[in-house]
């Protein structure tokens, strides 16, 4: 009866570890520019100017010459997903919120537990490419 229960105190820190723990993150430190990003659960959010649909475009170039290969997209209303692996066979994942007119924010995890500096690079590629 331990057991269980000590495994399920465990699984709930753990839970609770993983929802709740965010960092920001400096988008440029070069620029000396205050944006900031939130890296929360393994995504990494950024807002970045633009429409998703210029984004999107630049997106999917950027992860292509990146060597990415694209396995999918999904356009909604509010929000593009583009689904994508990398060597490994590691999952990653762009989603291209609009925020604001003529802002919008991405959300991007590679693997099942994200990766916060090949998030990054990503999002530098995409905002450099805009």
């Amino acid at each position: 009866m331990t057991a269980k229960v000590s495994l399920i105190s465990i699984l709930a820190l753990i839970t609770v570890l993983f929802s709740a723990c965010t960092t920001p993150v400096a988008i440029d430190p070069v620029s000396g520019q205050e944006q900031t990003a939130n890296y929360q659960s393994g995504y990494f959010y950024a807002p970045i100017d633009g429409e998703p649909g210029p984004i999107f475009r630049t997106a999917i170039r950027v992860l292509d010459e990146a060597g990415y290969y694209r396995t999918g997209e999904l356009h909604k209303e509010t929000a593009i997903t583009i689904y994508a692996r990398k060597v490994g066979d590691e999952k990653v994942l762009v989603r291209i919120k609009a925020t604001d007119p003529g802002f919008s924010e991405l959300r991007i995890r590679v693997g099942a537990f994200g990766n916060l500096a090949e998030s990054q690079s990503i999002y530098a590629k995409i905002r450099d490419a805009m």
